[in-house]
């Protein structure tokens, strides 16, 4: 039997399942069905408890893929974007050894173990960052109840989505080895990694082949150019599975 293959899409943090729509919707391809990850204390989620620690969510994010493949040899394929990069890593070492992962694909963060030579901006300051650059369809009534409302629930969101990571180190960075192929997408003026070179490194986490992939815009490029990062994800995919 032939299956589809599967894209599942992590969010940045702070995130929610319909982050990353406007871009998979698009996508030129019939035969990849798009699903979208939503972690708990968000969107349809929004009643369940935060995750408080990463291998929660680790598990969390693979029983969704689980539930959602007919077959253990049904073909799937890792989207993360920002802090759904690392997630998606982490799952995709996770759930390789018993099903069919294609590849995974990673944009908005820089590989887990590049050293900077700065110190990495604290949490505060880079989650202000996210706020102000994170495209919103409220932002014409910044002051309106509706919008701080928004605003409110977002930071909150954000905070647990970034204490999650920075709270929960992984001990073993060079062990954490997929077997798929990994693509690289690089957003040529992202606002919190604009240093390529913490790019690099993110072929240490495959035994397989590393891409990259430079595209125009800043860290949230998917919104700033919806229609050219559906093409790219399109070539992508299409290299992946063929």
């Amino acid at each position: 039997m032939e299956y589809k293959t599967l894209l599942f899409c992590i969010p940045y943090a702070g995130g929610s399942s319909s982050s990353m729509s406007n871009v998979s919707n698009v996508l030129n391809t019939e035969d990849v069905e798009v699903h979208y990850v939503e972690l708990p204390g968000r969107g349809m989620r929004s009643t369940e408890p935060f995750h408080s620690t990463l291998e929660e969510t680790i598990e969390d994010i693979s029983d969704k893929i689980r539930s959602k493949l007919l077959s253990k040899d049904q073909p799937f394929i890792l989207w993360g974007h920002s802090m759904g990069a690392v997630l998606g890593l982490l799952v995709l070492f996770n759930l390789q050894n018993d099903y069919m992962p294609k590849g995974l694909i990673v944009s908005g963060m820089q590989a887990p173990l590049f050293q900077p030579a700065e110190l990495p901006m604290p949490r505060k300051k880079r989650n202000a960052l996210l706020l102000d650059i994170l495209p919103t369809k409220y932002e014409r009534s910044k002051n309106a109840p509706i919008f701080q409302r928004v605003q409110q629930k977002r930071i909150e969101i954000m905070e647990k989505d970034t204490a999650l990571l920075e709270e929960n180190p992984v001990e073993d960075w060079p062990s954490i080895i997929i077997e798929t192929p990994l693509a690289v997408i690089i957003a040529e003026n992202d606002e919190l990694y604009n240093n390529k070179d913490c790019y690099k490194d993110w072929n240490r986490h495959t035994s397989n082949t590393t891409s990259y992939f430079p595209v125009d815009g800043g860290h949230f490029f998917m919104f700033q150019y919806p229609k050219q990062t559906s093409a790219l994800l399109s070539k992508i995919i299409n290299d992946l599975t063929h």
